[in-house]
């Protein structure tokens, strides 16, 4: 017993030795800079909000999502309190992927519709309506194309700062 309490203290002990020695090599090569150093630097922030419909292959998606068991089973959770511990924590994370199927089908719906399953994706654009059947259409995401009015206003200069971080414009 005293021999392995003896032996864990010393491999920990080597350990922050070798983590401390680590720190001193990479050090010099690291470049910190701490927000209160560089906060009159900035500019000032500038949010603009941009206000997109989904696209109809969207709408039908999130309408479905509406209608499906997932998001009553979420309702659900939120409503009623569990018994026990182990039911919460499930019932959260099964929110929190509920909601993260909605952020990612308004992003995009490729997100959510993967291209390997093409059958699926050609029954959902029938049910929705749609003639075209091509999922990375920029149309299909109105977001993406709300980016890109945005991007298109940019001042040359500013663009090219986009393209090229490091500065070679």
């Amino acid at each position: 017993m005293f021999r392995s309490f003896h032996f864990s203290r010393l491999r920990s002990t080597t350990a922050a030795l070798a983590l401390e020695a680590l720190h001193k090599q990479v050090l010099p090569f690291l470049l910190r800079r701490l927000k209160e150093d560089v906060l009159n630097d900035l500019p000032p922030k500038i949010i603009q909000d941009y206000y997109c419909e989904l696209s109809e292959l969207q709408k039908h998606l999130y309408d479905d999502f509406s209608t499906s068991k997932a998001r009553m089973s979420a309702e659900d959770m939120i409503r009623t309190k569990p018994a026990n511990a182990g039911k919460e924590e499930t019932g959260q994370q099964h929110i929190f992927q509920s909601l993260q199927y909605l952020r990612k089908l308004c992003n995009h719906p490729a997100l959510v519709l993967k291209d390997d399953h093409a059958a699926i994706i050609s029954s959902v654009f029938e049910k929705a309506g749609l003639q075209s059947t091509v999922l990375s259409d920029i149309h299909q995401a109105p977001k993406l194309l709300a980016l890109k009015y945005v991007l298109s206003r940019l001042s040359p200069i500013k663009r090219c700062i986009l393209a090229h971080p490091t500065g070679n414009c």
